[in-house]
């Protein structure tokens, strides 16, 4: 397989990545508005719809991660030093959200029946730096997308708004976060360079 090749699954892989965080976001919304919730976080966390809403997360991250290599391979030269760097710091925040979202299905069901308490006293600061790295490395990643302008404009803006977005506590604030990565996934997948003028290399 051409490395050519490779960099095009990996934007079928980000359209796969996009496509779970939506679906996880309205799941999201189901277990915590229209289900009703449950008086403590554990109460939610320990049923089965919440189950899948993690286990969809955990999939989305880890097609993210094979996804992020197509996206950046494609931008490297344009992207210059800062689509290096937001690259690498979204390569370890998604890395670390792995962790966090296999602890959800794995960990999380079983503490949620035998030590609720430690699921409603908060996301412990390893958590809350997973998800803080994430942000950042994806928002300096849409950042350099969009002077790299490899991408559709509007598909790199989108990306750096939904990466403000995901760090609310709201559900569907990640909606916008998956349409972006599933937008420059299928332009990557198609092979097209969306660029009006041939891209140069921003530092």
């Amino acid at each position: 397989m051409s490395s050519s090749e490779l960099v095009r699954w990996g934007g079928l892989a980000a359209m796969g990545a996009g496509a779970l965080y939506i679906l996880a976001e309205f799941m999201d919304l189901y277990n915590f508005v229209l289900a009703g919730g449950g008086e403590q976080l554990s109460d939610v966390m320990a049923t089965a719809p919440y189950a899948v809403e993690a286990l969809l997360l955990l999939l989305g991250d880890v097609l993210l991660l094979f996804g992020l290599f197509g996206l950046y391979v494609r931008q490297s030269e344009a992207a210059g030093t800062l689509g290096l760097v937001g690259f690498l710091v979204a390569f370890l925040g998604t890395a670390l959200t792995v962790g966090v979202d296999w602890d959800e299905v794995f960990v999380v069901p079983i503490l949620a029946d035998a030590a609720p308490e430690l699921l409603d006293a908060g996301p412990p600061l390893g958590i809350i730096l997973s998800f803080l790295t994430f942000l950042v490395g994806w928002l300096m990643f849409g950042v350099a997308a969009l002077r790299a302008r490899v991408y559709p404009r509007w598909a790199a803006l989108l990306l750096i708004v939904g990466a403000v977005l995901a760090g609310v506590p709201l559900s569907l604030s990640t909606v916008p976060f998956g349409i972006a990565v599933a937008w420059m996934g299928s332009t990557l997948f198609a092979g097209r360079n969306t660029s009006a003028e041939q891209p140069a290399r921003v530092r």
